[in-house]
């Protein structure tokens, strides 16, 4: 399977600390990392920090996809440049985009931190010179999930997704088996020691050293739930309050559907011999032994395709988890989902390491259904079906390693009971309370107090992400920047104003994600997986020189006498007589092509890394009335103004965009962006 991005084949890294440059390795940006997590009343505030450095000698750009916690809140970022603490701000999404662009166009170190999907951010460090290190920190706070042992989960990787990503290769999901990250990581907790893994006591302040593999799971012991304080941006107290949520005396009616795709033939924990659908299997056969004689329920199964393998009421249930079927195929969620539906069912609980891209999101959440979702694994995503449970008034709950029974047993209470999507009362554009469930945990805010002027804590950040869904989208902007919280409608950006410029376009490089320690076991094929791959540059073109022996009519006689002489002598200007010749599409000729990698080379006017073809199309545009029009108008050269539309036909739009702005300085962007 070929994977591509930015327009070119990317091939696997060479080893944990470089990538493919023209042949080259190249240094990896991302040098290390450290988190910290406090631990408050079931609160947990958690600091990540990176360190990147571009070790090349021209300007970079580091991207770093990443997994987020589906419930985690965002609430700031900060930068370290050169003993200077730079300090982001939210921004709408496209004004923060647009911020963030601007600051590269102007040579400036710039940062964006953006939610690409609902449990999936992308980090964006650009225009970092040669030799710089720049030191990023994530500010992140989530409530830990109920049960016996309260637990919080940091999801640091994911494993192989079924099915087309919907993001662009630039900002997907990448994991790579080639690299290695690790990162310190230091737990304090008001509960005294914490569990690591299920495995390892940590005392208050220990710091350990893990391998960003697996995701990182973490049990206060002796923790529980209570209430917090804090300041809202508007100067107003705000108290959240966290306790378990009420248990319902209702009978179940539920459906349990049962993923049995192939990843989940994967192991559900470091080291472990059990897999990720034994767990589940195990887990459910455990569970269904404490139902009582009215508890009804359905068992499904899916990979590919769905299937409804038996109904039963109180003891007669306790067999249905032996007609479950071994790992197999594709992961379709969605559809499966959509096909339960259809049965009828009102309630639904998914078990499964949702390792998928195959949702129809939009046609679930129209049902008039309850799906709630257990994951399982330690590469398990939860970026889809995590909207899926908030938007119809479920909950996710997550297994720890081979522990599936004790999550299956908190969400068959929770469907016992009323759920629902966020509640809450606004006055005006301003929330008063709100309320929502969270993992068996039930979470309420209340704001007190006159508004005013103030500064947002982390307990007024989370309240406020809390109070996001009941507001209007005018109103749900000025909340989320006036806290500082990146969102699906709003990102944190900061631009270096007081320091260095650096000159030349920013070479994209992609930071891979380690590859999640459990593989698939199962020998059935797995189809439609991610590929797993780093960033490397456009494979050598074929010569000029090569490329005239397939159609010696390309060009007039002084392109002719310029390749031949084996570009010993002056290129003649594209303005002069070319030979007409229909090239083909552009996005043809120009597949592949490497705009960031040579874009410098091209502004300068040194053409020599196009192909014959390539600078037949070049000289095809430099003729047409609108370059003509556009370089008369604004004093530009027609051979830049050629390159630059050509590369917003053919190249992503970042990319591209980058790329005609540096042509195109000083020009109205609606001019040469619509023509």
């Amino acid at each position: 399977m070929t994977a591509t991005a930015f327009g070119h084949q990317l091939e696997t890294l060479h080893d944990g600390a470089t990538a493919l440059l023209d042949g080259k390795p190249a240094p990896l940006p991302l040098k290390a990392t450290s988190i910290e997590v406090d631990i408050q009343r079931g609160l947990a505030t958690i600091r990540t920090t990176r360190i990147f450095r571009n070790d090349e000698s021209r300007p970079i750009e580091a991207i770093l996809t990443m997994p987020v916690g589906f419930d985690t809140v965002v609430t700031g970022m900060t930068a370290q440049l050169d003993g200077r603490v730079l300090t982001a701000q939210a921004q709408p999404k496209e004004v923060a985009r647009d911020t963030y662009e601007a600051g590269l166009d102007a040579g400036k170190t710039s940062l964006l931190h953006e939610e690409v999907l609902c449990g999936v951010h992308m980090l964006s460090v650009g225009q970092v010179g040669p030799g710089v290190e720049v030191e990023v920190t994530l500010d992140a706070v989530t409530v830990l999930s109920g049960g016996p042992v309260p637990r919080l989960r940091i999801p640091v990787t994911v494993g192989q997704l079924y099915g087309a990503s919907p993001l662009a290769p630039a900002d997907d999901l990448v994991t790579s088996p080639q690299v290695h990250h690790a990162a310190e990581l230091t737990v304090r907790s008001d509960a005294g020691a914490v569990r690591l893994n299920g495995a390892r006591l940590l005392e208050p302040g220990e710091q350990v050293m893990l391998p960003l593999d697996a995701a990182i799971e973490i049990g206060a012991l002796q923790g529980g739930f209570g209430a917090h304080v804090g300041v809202a941006a508007d100067g107003r107290q705000v108290r959240l309050d966290l306790r378990p949520a009420p248990v319902g005396s209702a009978a179940l009616d539920l459906a349990v559907l049962v993923d049995r795709s192939g990843s989940t033939g994967s192991a559900a924990a470091r080291n472990g011999t059990v897999t990720v659908w034994e767990a589940i299997r195990d887990g459910l056969a455990d569970a269904l032994l404490g139902l009582g004689g009215d508890d009804g329920l359905s068992l499904w199964q899916f990979d590919s395709e769905c299937q409804h393998l038996g109904r039963g009421i109180g003891r007669s249930l306790q067999h249905l988890p032996g007609l479950l079927g071994p790992p197999r195929g594709g992961t379709e969620l969605g559809a499966a989902v959509a096909q339960v539906l259809a049965s009828g069912a009102r309630d639904v609980l998914v078990l499964t390491d949702g390792q998928t891209w195959a949702n129809d999101i939009d046609g679930l959440l129209a049902a008039s259904a309850r799906i709630s979702a257990i994951l399982v694994g330690p590469g398990s995503l939860d970026a889809n079906i995590g909207r899926i449970c908030a938007q119809t008034g479920g909950q996710v709950f997550f297994a720890a390693g081979e522990d599936v029974a004790t999550p299956l047993k908190a969400a068959l209470e929770a469907a016992r009971g009323v759920g629902g999507p966020v509640s809450g009362v606004l006055d005006g554009p301003h929330p008063m309370t709100a309320q929502a469930l969270r993992g068996g945990v039930e979470v309420t805010a209340e704001w007190t107090g006159t508004a005013g002027e103030g500064a947002a804590d982390p307990v007024g950040r989370y309240a406020a992400a809390l109070a996001l869904p009941l507001m209007t989208d005018q109103a749900f902007d000025s909340w989320a920047t006036a806290h500082g919280l990146c969102t699906h409608r709003t990102s944190l950006v900061l631009v270096d104003d007081a320091g260095e410029r650096y000159e030349g376009l920013s070479q994209m490089r992609k930071v891979p994600l380690m590859e999640a320690m459990a593989r698939p076991v199962a020998s059935a094929p797995i189809a439609g997986m991610a590929m797993r791959f780093a960033p490397v540059m456009r494979q050598a073109q074929d010569s000029p020189a090569a490329s005239l022996q397939k159609d010696s009519h390309a060009f007039s006689q002084p392109a002719m006498d310029w390749m031949e002489a084996g570009q010993s002598v002056e290129k003649p200007k594209l303005l002069r007589r070319w030979d007409s010749r229909d090239t083909g599409a552009a996005q043809d000729v120009f597949q592949g092509f490497d705009w960031l990698g040579q874009g410098d080379a091209l502004l300068r006017g040194d053409l020599t890394a196009l192909t014959v073809e390539q600078l037949a199309e070049v000289g095809r545009r430099v003729t047409t009335d609108r370059v003509a029009r556009l370089a008369q108008d604004h004093g530009l050269d027609r051979e830049q103004v050629a390159l630059a539309l050509i590369a917003l036909d053919t190249a992503p739009r970042r990319v591209a965009q980058r790329f005609a702005a540096k042509v195109f300085v000083g020009v109205p962007k609606r001019l040469w962006i619509k023509g």
